[in-house]
């Protein structure tokens, strides 16, 4: 019976050679998907974690009222490392000021880190690679790689650095690799490495990292670091400003790489489950079929787990199949989204191979889950007795009620009428193929929708945005003198000046504790000084704005809120250190921002709080035109008129720089669901030619009948491509309710993700066009070779036909 059967499984698979090639295209797109997301998921950690654990960063940064010499920062290190819980620490400073190359003044600005000539590098460290060496000469930077590009240098070149003493000509000697950072080109400005000989600055922060594995947990790096803010303060006679203490161990963006991956592996996961699905709904049809022989079988002596066995080969057969072909894809797809997450990240990846246990989840997963899901018909079949099969006579054909109703209406094309009655005739089928297409429209309707939304914030940003030109200016100045100076060029129609510095929200000990990261950027509340008669302001969530000219009152983004006092509500007092001193401040509301920590005071009160007149060191400037090469030239006309006002500037650049940043980081948003809709496609239309091709071969003696009562070939083809139309059509009505509802649960969710609000919801009417158009030509594609095998069958084929 061996060889028989043996026999029989290769004239089953040459008979139904392009069924078994559906099913090894469905199951290897799927595995595709989820093996690739699953090779980069498992070895991004690994690259992430272990560059940004190779610059040995701080586990939280001591920033002092005042710097220091390096001189007296380096006792206080010594002393500093015998507190309790302190394994390292460094002194460093930083600023962050307008770069001058070949003459211009770059709309880009520099970030310089500075250290001790003589730092030994035990911690918060860099990579000089081959191109640079610690301590730069005196006269000389380091850029960081991704740096030379965004400013436009080369090693070699020579640049003016406008610090907080003034400018500062210095030549690039090398370069550096510094993961610990997000990427310049995604912020937007250029890094730079030099040492305290270069540039006379006092330092300013403390850097310790906590004793592992204490120093994994923020609560306890909190709570040594502000032990040694107490001492600083108590011992060492400094007044500390700041304590910052980011997320342990974790680079500024990996979050988002995680989420990112997680979700597309969940999307993978899914199709693979459903394309599990759909292979043991073909097989079952494909058993059903073979009723016939499986009682012959069972006849001339077959056992039941012989046969279960012949079908478990064959099964095992696609399934192997599947995962030779889907293996090299999904590796070089999760090698090449690594490399492209990993730039992302600003990190450079050891190595792209995904750990052994992955390769081992991959080959499990697709040699163990067709199998499994094609139990259930694989026994039911090979239990299938004699009688049974005897008393088997194919598809029913007794119409529905629906049918029956459709049938009495006058004038009504019967050959529609037909594909109707045939369409939900084998309601499991219909079911599949509608969902699978429901399911592939959802997600791609809502991915065209959110970014339906993602341009709603685009476009209600730049509607706020009134202004052209954002200038910074070196140092708080006088606010009529500042802004007059902007009014008074020309092309400029109006200038508002604001007093913008960072703050923190009073902490244990009555020490500020931040989440800020050390690029300063990430996790920084800033504290805004809004002017009278401010034209634009963030959405109110609760409470009220701001009065003018009100003091002791201040409004709160809602992350704000989140990170320091989530219980937080209008009417609530608040402190927080402005500048190395503690204030009291009433919160009058909250409002919504994307992105951002912001907390906002009038003018008058944060001059009331400072005990000093009203100073601005951020200006918007607003020009007559609103093309790009008008707000350059006005930038440059502003910087100008300051600085003959005696007034040092930073940068001035257009506001198309801040929307490059937000752009930075908007862009995964729709990376996630354009890969999980893409297989999910693929999957609906090898389900809706699977639905066609057997409902066709269930039906072969009925286009007998036709054939010998006259139907022409055209009037079969046009019923059964009526069928597969209907059942597109189908599964685009089935997709409106999943589309909105994942449009609205993505939007909340990667938009408070992403941007600490939900995205705004909107449904993309020309993406459930698209969406549309592409399942109708996906199905009269897929229905084609069935619809073509329908009107060429012939009467003596379907005479034949078991």
């Amino acid at each position: 019976m061996s060889t028989l059967l043996r026999v029989k499984l290769r004239r089953d698979l040459r008979a139904s050679w392009s069924r078994f090639v559906l099913m090894v295209v469905a199951i290897a797109v799927s595995l595709t998907v989820f093996g690739g997301m699953l090779c980069a998921w498992a070895a991004i950690g690994r690259e992430t974690g272990g560059a940004y654990l190779s610059t040995e960063p701080a586990s939280a940064t001591i920033v002092l009222d005042r710097g220091v010499t390096p001189e007296r920062m380096a006792s206080v290190l010594a002393a500093a490392r015998t507190r309790p819980g302190v394994r390292e620490a460094t002194g460093r400073t930083q600023f962050e000021g307008a770069v001058e190359v070949g003459g211009t003044v770059l709309d880009i600005p520099l970030q310089v880190f500075v250290a001790a000539a003589d730092d030994p590098m035990r911690m918060v460290r860099f990579d000089l690679g081959q191109r640079g060496r610690w301590p730069p000469s005196d006269g000389e930077i380091l850029l960081g790689t991704d740096s030379l590009g965004l400013l436009g240098v080369a090693v070699g070149d020579s640049i003016t650095v406008h610090g907080p003493d003034g400018p500062v000509r210095l030549r690039v000697a090398g370069t550096v690799y510094d993961p610990g950072l997000a990427p310049s080109p995604q912020e937007q400005r250029g890094r730079g490495y030099v040492s305290a000989t270069a540039v006379a600055l006092p330092f300013d922060q403390v850097k310790v990292q906590v004793t592992d594995p204490e120093g994994r947990a923020r609560d306890r790096v909190v709570a040594v670091a502000t032990d040694v803010g107490d001492w600083l303060r108590r011992e060492q006679g400094l007044t500390v400003a700041e304590i910052q203490v980011p997320e342990p161990y974790a680079h500024p963006h990996q979050w988002q790489a995680d989420v990112l991956l997680l979700s597309l592996m969940a999307g993978g996961a899914a199709a693979l489950l459903l394309s599990t699905i759909l292979v043991a709904t073909m097989l079952n049809t494909l058993f059903t079929r073979q009723i016939p022989q499986l009682g012959i079988m069972k006849a001339i002596g077959a056992r039941t787990g012989t046969v279960g066995r012949h079908y478990l080969v064959m099964i095992s057969l696609v399934a192997a199949a599947a995962t030779l072909s889907a293996l090299a894809p999904a590796v070089w797809i999760g090698r090449t989204l690594l490399g492209t997450l990993l730039t992302t990240l600003g990190v450079r990846p050891v190595s792209l191979a995904a750990p052994w246990w992955a390769y081992v989840v991959i080959l499990v997963a697709g040699l163990g889950l067709p199998p499994l899901m094609a139990l259930p018909p694989l026994v039911r079949a090979s239990r299938t007795t004699v009688r049974a099969a005897i008393d088997h006579h194919g598809a029913a054909s007794e119409p529905g009620g629906l049918a029956v109703r459709l049938g009495r209406v006058p004038r009504l094309d019967r050959g529609l009428l037909m594909a109707l009655r045939n369409t939900v005739r084998r309601p499991a089928r219909f079911w599949l193929s509608t969902g699978l297409l429901a399911a592939a429209g959802a997600v791609f309707v809502a991915g065209m929708s959110l970014e339906a939304g993602v341009d709603a914030i685009t476009r209600e940003e730049a509607a706020r945005r009134t202004w052209d030109v954002d200038v910074q200016l070196a140092a708080p100045a006088a606010r009529e003198a500042a802004v007059e100076a902007a009014r008074r060029v020309p092309g400029v129609t109006r200038a508002e000046g604001f007093g913008v510095m960072p703050v923190g929200v009073a902490g244990p000990r009555g020490f500020p504790v931040t989440w800020t990261y050390p690029d300063q950027g990430h996790g920084r509340i800033t504290l805004t000084a809004l002017p009278r008669g401010l034209t634009t302001f963030p959405k109110l969530l609760e409470g009220r704005a701001l009065h003018p000219g009100e003091s002791g009152a201040i409004v709160l983004s809602q992350t704000v809120r989140k990170k320091t006092v989530p219980d937080l509500v209008p009417g609530d007092d608040v402190r927080l250190f402005i500048e190395g001193r503690v204030t009291s401040w009433r919160v009058a509301g909250i409002v919504e921002e994307r992105g951002g920590d912001n907390v906002y005071v009038t003018a008058e009160g944060l001059a009331a709080a400072q005990g000093r007149p009203q100073q601005v060191d951020r200006l918007r400037v607003q020009t007559g035109g609103h093309d790009e090469r008008t707000r350059d030239t006005v930038a440059a006309a502003v910087r100008t008129a300051l600085a003959d006002a005696g007034i040092a500037v930073r940068s001035a650049a257009s506001v198309s720089r801040a929307e490059a940043v937000g752009e930075g980081h908007m862009g995964p948003l729709l990376l996630v669901l354009l890969g999980i809709a893409v297989p999910l496609g693929v999957l609906g239309v090898i389900g809706l030619a699977s639905t066609m091709s057997a409902n066709v071969l269930d039906r072969t003696r009925e286009f007998g009948i036709m054939h010998a009562i006259g139907a022409r070939p055209r009037t079969v083809r046009r019923i059964v491509a009526a069928e597969g139309l209907l059942l597109a059509f189908a599964g685009c009505v089935a997709a409106v309710v999943p589309a909105v509802a994942l449009t609205w649960l993505l939007g909340a969710g990667l938009g408070n993700l992403f941007m600490n609000v939900p995205v705004p919801f909107r449904i993309s009417v020309p993406g459930a066009a698209i969406w549309v158009v592409l399942a109708l030509l996906g199905a009269a594609l897929a229905t084609d070779a069935a619809a073509t095998r329908a009107s060429r069958l012939t009467v003596r084929e379907a005479l034949a036909h078991l």
